[in-house]
């Protein structure tokens, strides 16, 4: 499916400036071509993500895609499933696709009980983490993102990491923690004459930077009727039709 959308030229100036030079995605600004002048468009565009055939690791620290506590309230990982030509095993995870040294991660929290997360980041091997941070949810089900800081150690072109978050169904049992999470890989974006850098990054598949974008529209403007529509197309092309209408209720930013 191709993603239609309708942004008028603020909503695209507050989009792109996230997305200028390093892609790397703070909160957004200004519009900004890929000489550096504002961009204004009035005009329809074609914005379609392609999830492609991703790479696959290992599953570390018993997380998983999705978990639930009791009642079947399931906390998920926002990523893409993966594609039947992928052969992902239960024992492994797809990689999604990054642009920038400090990405944002998302999940899906449903109406639970626990009032505290944890996010942590590693190196592929495990061995090194880059990033811990517990924080307190706001009890609002919804999606919720993680923005690694600029204080954290950038991600590395060609490297794999490891996000997960844990969230405890019973705060006195610490073995009924459901941990979601997936693995995400840096990568260098290709050139494009277009100066619609949000279309580039989507045609060429870079879920984490193409999910920010639009999360952080809905999540700064939640009224904003073009960017409820562009989230849904978004979802629908990467296979999660089921997130098309729910909410950003939390993006830690710290």
């Amino acid at each position: 499916m191709r993603l239609f959308t309708g942004i008028k030229a603020a909503s695209m100036a507050f989009l792109l400036g996230m997305l200028v030079v390093a892609v790397d995605l703070a909160e957004p600004a200004v519009a900004l071509s890929s000489q550096g002048t504002l961009v204004a468009r009035s005009a329809r565009r074609r914005l379609g993500f392609r999830v492609g055939v991703r790479a696959s690791r290992h599953r570390i620290g018993g997380f998983s895609r999705s978990g639930a506590c009791g009642n079947h309230q399931v906390l998920t990982a926002l990523i893409p499933p993966p594609q039947s030509q992928e052969g992902v095993s239960q024992e492994k995870a797809a990689v999604d696709k990054t642009a920038s040294g400090h990405p944002t991660f998302f999940f899906n929290l449903p109406a639970l009980s626990p009032t505290t997360a944890q996010f942590t980041l590693q190196d592929e091997s495990g061995a090194k983490q880059l990033y811990n941070v517990k924080f307190d949810l706001t009890g609002q089900p919804g999606i919720v993102g993680v923005a690694l800081p600029d204080s954290a150690p950038p991600l590395q072109v060609g490297q794999k990491y490891l996000w997960q978050v844990s969230v405890a169904c019973d705060p006195d049992d610490t073995t009924s923690n459901i941990i979601v999470g997936s693995w995400v890989e840096r990568v260098q974006v290709a050139n494009t004459a277009s100066g619609d850098k949000v279309a580039a990054l989507a045609e060429q598949g870079i879920w984490q930077d193409t999910v920010a974008v639009l999360a952080w529209q809905r999540y700064r403007q939640p009224n904003d009727e073009a960017a409820a529509e562009d989230w849904a197309s978004l979802m629908e092309d990467a296979g999660l039709p089921q997130f098309k209408q729910v909410a950003i209720v939390q993006i830690v930013k710290n």
